[in-house]
């Protein structure tokens, strides 16, 4: 090869290395330190932050009330980018009383563009089987579904409590509880009713953020935001179907198995969450 051929050649090599750009992060070696992501809930009332006891919030029929009980769990947890994804959390659990439930962290993303996370809100028919997760006795015992309510089915979706205005001086408890529902006619808040088909009103979840890379040794921090009045407002009046929840809809408040409330609650569930994602260190930054 003469000198001139020899020199194109190089000069060739080394601009598709530069197109290339971080080639060697997608392809870690030995000894790397791998991605880390910290993900944390942001829990507000359109924008307001959550003070417990505090009758200050107003659902969007106008409603007052107050919030002192907040527990969820969410499922299959994914962190998406172009051509593929990694599955961050199987099962989280969430308890405004526990600041240990308020976050969790995942180590091992590889060097890629982010573009959205996904989970599902609740547990899908494979996952909420009784005692399935006797070995996780915290989320198990907080959030064991009754059995009236269908002895083959697990655990509660979400149990949101707090009191409501039902006049200009008194109040009553509201239970914004979520899950499935299976009846044999032996509830005694739905006399005779036998509905052997298991309802279910777990719903996924997809939330894109800007566009982000995170380097090779960097972390990522993801906030996943979560508006809890959007439970409770109709969000997409022109599909036709009235989702739009009072407390004082439901005066006893025994919704759990009450498939209207339910159905209610999943439809509206969607609008209540949006994420972001930041990044932090690396070799890059």
């Amino acid at each position: 090869m003469n000198r001139m051929r020899f020199l194109t050649l190089a000069l060739a090599l080394g601009i598709a290395g530069l197109q290339v750009g971080c080639s060697d992060d997608d392809n870690p070696v030995d000894g790397e330190v791998p991605i880390e992501l910290s993900a944390v809930f942001n829990l507000n009332v359109d924008g307001q932050p959550i003070i417990l006891n505090n009758m200050g919030y107003a659902n969007s029929s106008g409603t007052a009330y107050s919030i002192k009980t907040l527990r969820f769990v969410i499922t299959d947890v994914v962190m998406h980018y172009a051509g593929g994804s990694v599955k961050v959390a199987d099962l989280h659990y969430y308890d405004l009383a526990d600041p240990s439930t308020q976050s969790f962290e995942f180590s091992g993303l590889p060097h890629q563009e982010w573009t959205s996370v996904s989970f599902t809100f609740g547990l899908d028919e494979t996952d909420n089987v009784r005692d399935k997760y006797l070995s996780r006795s915290q989320f198990h015992s907080a959030m064991f579904w009754p059995e009236p309510l269908g002895a083959n089915l697990g655990y509660h979706y979400m149990q949101l409590e707090g009191n409501y205005a039902t006049g200009p001086t008194t109040t009553a408890p509201y239970t914004t509880h979520m899950g499935p529902r299976q009846l044999d006619g032996t509830n005694p808040d739905f006399p005779g009713v036998v509905d052997a088909t298991p309802h279910h009103f777990h719903f996924a979840v997809d939330l894109p953020f800007a566009p982000l890379h995170i380097h090779n040794e960097g972390r990522g921090e993801l906030t996943i935001n979560f508006n809890l009045n959007d439970w409770y407002t109709d969000l997409d009046a022109g599909d036709g179907q009235d989702t739009e929840y009072d407390f004082a809809d439901y005066p006893t408040q025994m919704i759990m198995g009450n498939l209207d409330a339910q159905g209610k609650l999943q439809h509206n569930g969607r609008y209540c969450f949006t994420a972001e994602l930041e990044a932090h260190g690396g070799h890059h930054d």
